[in-house]
């Protein structure tokens, strides 16, 4: 069963980037309030290697924002 407040987090999320369903994560460093190496050391931030680029998708963003 989901959280509450991941809705609440993927729309807040699909507000603040429209049309795009993978970010960067200084893109999402910079929507959690973070520097960008904090969440690449985060063992739990759900980021997966695309290309040369870490990309996390805004559903396990906003699942991992819940926890």
């Amino acid at each position: 069963m989901e959280k509450a407040t991941f809705h609440d987090h993927l729309t807040r999320l699909r507000e603040v980037f429209p049309d795009r369903e993978c970010i960067s994560i200084p893109q999402a460093a910079k929507f959690y309030g973070c520097h960008p190496n904090t969440l690449r050391q985060d063992k739990t931030f759900p980021a997966k290697k695309v290309g040369r680029y870490n990309k996390v998708t805004l559903i396990n963003f906003a699942r991992w924002l819940a926890v």
